[in-house]
């Protein structure tokens, strides 16, 4: 395979991915009702306030009314910047009004919202590709804006103080307490006869060598307990620049069957923080896969279940993506909420670091259950092994999906 037609193929991937979303975005955000209208030229009036007493302007119905009997929009057609005004205003307030009551479901009671929505209960929810769409769009631009959950950081948050910190804490008592039985034999040694003479000089030196211990572990304290006073060239290297540097030195070892693809996968390693961004822009592009990705899963969960459709799993799947991409959204705001502003709060930020990743565990799981159990009524039991096998099949697909962004991303 060449590595223009490989360009090309990843260049195709990405973009059916745009064309699905503009494509997804436009049946959402369209009005449903001027679906399969069929529109017809009319003449333009003198005035906009003729049209409520003749055809409509948009599809040459006959106006019976205020509105549209068959497209909805509305008779009366204004030319003011009023009437943009009013029209941006009424947009926020129609969103916002199904907004508080969407959004209070989708987090505590998801099951409900997705039966509501699958029996007819819509008008007043907002609809799952919509929210879909404005979670994951949401989602990257938080990221875009705050840099995406501070992995990074949590980490080094965590291991400064249960690892790093805790270690040579242990490791400073110990070295003191070894110098000081040492200081104590060598006091007591006396010069005298030569095994004497002897054990004061291996005393002597296991003295030395506590000493030298005990000055390097309070130095690895001191740099623990205060990092902003580390020199630069003592803090640790950052992945990118260990991946950076593997890749230009050739130690990088890729291989997905294709020289072109993986020459081009090494030499966008040589910038890692260029390469996840557009790693971030592929999956921006191409999340609408887990739409389909996720669908065989819920087919199987309720094969011999009678009574349920496909539409029911695609509404359960988008109501459940978008929670978890707001899910997200809290968990990188959170994770840029760093308490530790000084040395002295370690221990908070890596409180905060572990109760971030306690959400991100049980909070995906939880919510599943709940709206498993609710959406399609299912008893504990019965929603708590769907859950199991469902989050076990939902790591799988995330797997394969990055797997999928990461390659179209660094071989594009």
């Amino acid at each position: 395979m060449t590595g223009g037609t490989e360009g090309g193929v990843a260049g195709e991937i990405e973009a059916i991915g745009q064309m699905t979303t503009a494509g997804l975005a436009a049946s959402t955000f369209g009005g449903p009702r001027s679906r399969g209208v069929v529109h017809r030229p009319v003449a333009e009036p003198r005035d906009a306030c003729d049209l409520a007493h003749g055809a409509c302007a948009n599809c040459a119905t006959v106006l019976t009314g205020a509105f549209c009997a068959a497209c909805g929009q509305s008779a009366h057609v204004h030319r003011s910047i009023g009437h943009i005004v009013e029209e941006f205003l009424h947009g926020i307030w129609h969103f916002d009004s199904k907004a508080w009551r969407t959004l209070p479901r989708l987090v505590f009671a998801p099951g409900r919202l997705t039966r509501d929505y699958v029996y007819g209960k819509r008008a007043g929810y907002i609809a799952p590709l919509g929210l879909f769409l404005f979670s994951i769009f949401l989602m990257f631009f938080v990221f875009g804006m705050i840099g995406g959950p501070d992995i990074d950081g949590a980490l080094t948050a965590a291991n400064a103080d249960g690892g790093a910190v805790a270690e040579a804490k242990a490791d400073l008592a110990a070295a003191r307490s070894e110098v000081a039985a040492a200081a104590t034999q060598v006091a007591g040694a006396t010069p005298g006869a030569a095994a004497d003479k002897a054990k004061l000089a291996k005393l002597d030196t296991k003295l030395k060598t506590m000493q030298a211990k005990l000055a390097r572990v309070e130095k690895v304290n001191d740099d623990a307990a205060h990092p902003a006073t580390t020199s630069p060239a003592a803090k640790p290297m950052r992945w990118q620049d260990s991946v950076a540097a593997a890749a230009r030195s050739d130690k990088l070892t890729v291989d997905t069957g294709s020289p072109s693809i993986d020459a081009r996968i090494r030499e966008a390693l040589q910038n890692p923080d260029f390469a996840l961004y557009r790693i971030e822009q592929k999956a921006y592009k191409l999340s609408f896969l887990l739409i389909p990705m996720s669908l065989p899963v819920l087919w199987l969960l309720f094969a011999f279940r009678r009574g349920v459709h496909t539409y029911d799993h695609v509404v359960f799947a988008l109501y459940s993506l978008s929670f978890m991409s707001l899910l997200l959204i809290v968990i990188a705001v959170l994770g840029k909420l760093d308490p530790s502003s000084g040395a002295h709060n370690i221990e908070k930020a890596t409180i905060v670091s572990n109760g971030i990743g306690s959400l991100l565990i049980f909070a995906a799981p939880v919510h599943m259950f709940a709206q498993l159990k609710g959406a399609y009524r299912l008893g504990t039991g019965g929603a708590l092994w769907r859950t199991f096998v469902l989050a076990t099949a939902c790591v799988m697909i995330l797997g394969i999906f990055a797997v999928l962004i990461v390659v179209v991303g660094l071989a594009d």
